[in-house]
Order: structure tokens, then sequence, then C-alpha cells
């Protein structure tokens, strides 16, 4: 090798090393808050330094990571949705669902230009690698969490409106770096993959009954940290999971036939059940008054707003009013007569009632590159165990609000460097 090839090839590899520890550092910033909460404020910082160093270095050394699709259809949706249209189109764009769109654009033209990198230069095992230590991270977060808990158990679900924290509180949130209210929809998420990892007997960082002690701690993390939604989605997720890729192509007609006996037992059955199953909580937990609240809403469904969950309900009248009145350009291009915004609360149908079906269609298409071009990597195994995490996070949007940026961080970078890292422990890759 002649001396300037070896100054090039010394330049280039020292290069990628940087880059890739700077990406690992932005990742932390979202998924490690015990280190990154307790920094100094910008060299923590993931939204004002490491985010966008990490944008800045990948646009000098590998630009064509943002000619690439899936970035090139997040970009164009970008320009329209988030830069144009609240301008000329919708006007009337509330300044809470402007600051919502503009934080969520940003989160994901990180996470996909991260993704980017490692995808146009083919280096699986470097994504492998950091899915690896992403995993690390979550794993310490779910433990200082818990920490969090036994000194506040209310501690995570405040964190939804972190300014009516105590100032104990706010100094026990920051100081553990226990996970907020996005973090825990990000670990519902998680919990296919962890299934699979078990099933499946992949070679992986821990064994398979380590893995299944990780499984319960994650549910008993949501279960602690009182997101009623986020329970019941975990649960639901659990049960696909189990059941399997095989079980679940070929029980159409048999879950078709449970659901048609279920339709049918009595309102009171269910309400009875879960009366009895609220019994395992503290009364004066937040899970003790959802399943109660669950419970009589069931044995009496009125959207009215004597119970939380038929006040959650009746926005989807609300929202569904609001959409039918301006279908086509939503209901933020014209002075609106109606008060949508407790509908905020719901993820798409807020969306679709604020965009229209024009603007509607361009987050799901844009949403839809981004999973299918993660989801022709994976086999067809994984891939079903990817499909039930991305549905978890519709399922949670139907239910409530998408927090904070630790879901798409989930759905696009740790989940995918885990399938990668097994292949390594496997030598398949």
């Amino acid at each position: 090798m002649s001396i300037s090839k070896a100054v090039i090839f010394l330049f280039m590899k020292g290069k990628y090393q940087s880059i890739n520890i700077v990406i690992l550092i932005t990742i932390l910033t979202t998924s490690l808050y015990v280190v990154s909460n307790n920094l100094p404020m910008l060299v923590g910082s993931f939204r004002y330094f490491w985010a966008p160093l990490t944008l800045l270095l990948l646009l000098i050394i590998k630009p064509i990571v943002f000619f690439k699709k899936p970035m090139k259809q997040l970009l164009i949706y970008g320009i329209l949705v988030v830069g144009v249209f609240p301008y000329i189109l919708w006007e009337h764009l509330s300044e809470w669902n402007k600051s919502l769109i503009m934080e969520e654009f940003y989160a994901l033209v990180v996470f996909v230009a991260i993704f980017n990198y490692y995808y146009v230069r083919r280096d699986f095992d470097g994504l492998g690698l950091l899915g690896k230590f992403s995993f690390y991270f979550v794993l310490l977060t779910i433990l200082t969490t818990n920490i969090a808990l036994y000194f506040d158990p209310n501690v995570v679900r405040q964190s939804a409106s972190p300014s009516s924290f105590s100032s104990f509180q706010a100094q026990l949130f920051k100081q553990t770096g226990a996970a907020g209210y996005g973090y825990v929809q990000a670990l519902v998420l998680l919990i296919p993959i962890l299934v699979y990892l078990i099933k499946y007997q992949q070679k992986f960082i821990f064994s398979t009954r380590i893995l299944t002690l990780i499984v319960l701690l994650i549910l008993i993390t949501i279960i602690r940290a009182q997101f009623f939604a986020n329970v019941l989605a975990a649960f639901v997720i659990l049960s696909f999971s189990l059941a399997g890729a095989k079980r679940a192509k070929k029980s159409f007609l048999p879950v078709a036939l449970i659901t048609l006996v279920l339709i049918l037992i009595p309102t009171s059955f269910y309400t009875q059940q879960l009366l009895s199953i609220s019994s395992y909580f503290s009364p004066d937990s937040n899970i003790y008054f959802k399943i109660n609240d669950l419970a009589y809403f069931i044995q009496n469904p009125e959207f009215e707003s004597t119970t939380a969950a038929g006040s959650r309900a009746s926005r989807y009248p609300l929202l569904f009013e609001a959409f039918i009145a301006n279908p086509i350009l939503g209901d933020a291009s014209y002075s609106s007569p109606f008060k949508i915004d407790l509908g905020g609360h719901l993820y798409w149908m807020n969306k679709l009632t604020i965009f229209g079906i024009i603007g509607f269609s361009f987050f799901i298409y844009m949403f839809y590159t981004i999973y299918k071009t993660i989801r022709k990597l994976l086999d067809d195994s994984f891939g079903f165990y990817y499909f039930l995490s991305v549905s978890a996070f519709v399922l949670l949007g139907l239910m409530k609000n998408i927090g904070g940026r630790e879901s798409f961080l989930m759905l696009i970078i740790i989940i995918p460097g885990l399938y990668f890292l097994q292949l390594t422990k496997d030598k398949k890759l």
C-alpha cells in the first residue's frame, strides 16, 4: 500500500470511528437519562448538542445519507407538512400541535439519518453493536426507574406533566434518570422482540432465562408506572407475541369465533373480573382507579365525564365530528367552531382531524416507507415480531398521545440493531 493510500485509509477509519462515538452518545442522551440528566446542560443535551452534531457530521462525512430513502420521503414530508403547509394551508394550527409535529420530525430525522448511515455503508455489524449498547442503556434505565418508584410511586406518572412536579419529585426524577411518559411507551414496543429471542433461543448477550426475567421486569415497571393504556397494550401485544407467527396466520377463524363469544358474554361478567383484578393493587394507585373506572364504564357505557374512560372515549366523537366538517383539508385549515384541544391526547385521530386526509396521507406514507425499508432487511420470523412492535405503537396511538422520541428510537435503531446483533452472534451476517 502506498503512503498516500495509507493516509487516506487511516483518515477514513478515524473519521468513521469518530462519528460512531458521536452517534453512541446521541443515543445515550435519549436512552440513559441517569447520565445525560446529570451532565452540564449543553453537554447532556440531545436536542441542542448531540443531535445537531450528529446531523452535521453525517452531512460532511456521508451526505448520501440524506438522499436515500426513507430519508428522502421524510424530508419531503418535513418540507411540506412541517415547513410550508402550516403557514399557507393550516393557518389555524394550534401552537401545541405545531410544537408537537416539529419535535416529532426532528427526532425522526436524527434517527433515520443514523439508520441510513449504517444502511448505506452496509455496516450491519456497527448497527448491531449500537443496538447492544442501546439495550444496556434501556436495562439501566429500567433499574433506575424502579429505584425512583420505590421512593415515590407517582413520579413516573407525574412526568407526563412535569410542571406539576414537587421539588422532591423533580430532583428524584432528574438524579435517578427515571423513564418518563414516552420511555414507558417505548418499553411496550420492546416486548415482542424479547419474546422472539426467548422462543427461538437466539444467541444473544443474555440467556433465555435472563431475558424472561427482563420481560417480567419490564411488565412490572410498566404496571408500576401507572399508565393504564400502556399496561393494556403491553398485555395485548404480549399475548400475540406468545402466540407466534405461525399460529397467528392459522388462527383467524378461531379468533373470530372467540371474539363472537366474548361479545355475547354479559357485561356484568367483565365488570366482576375487573373489580377482582383491581383488588390486587393499592387503592391509592392510579391502576386501581383506572381498572375500577373501566369496570364502571363497561357496565354503564356512556360518553360522559362521569368516568375517565367515558371522558376519553367521548373525544373520538368530538374529533370525528370536526373531521367530517372538513375531511380533505382538516380542522386547522379554517376558523373551526369545534373545540378539539382535548383530542390531542389521541395521537392518530388528532392527526387525521387537524390535517385532514391530505396531511394525514403524507404522514402515513412517510411512516410506512420507514417501516418498509427496515422490514425488508429482516427475515420472516423476526419481521413478524417487528410488525407486532409497530402494531403496539399504533395501538398506543389509538388510546393515547405518543410522547417523546423514545418510541422512534426503539423502532428505528434499537430493534433493528438487536436483529443484526443476534445475526452476528449466530455468524449469519
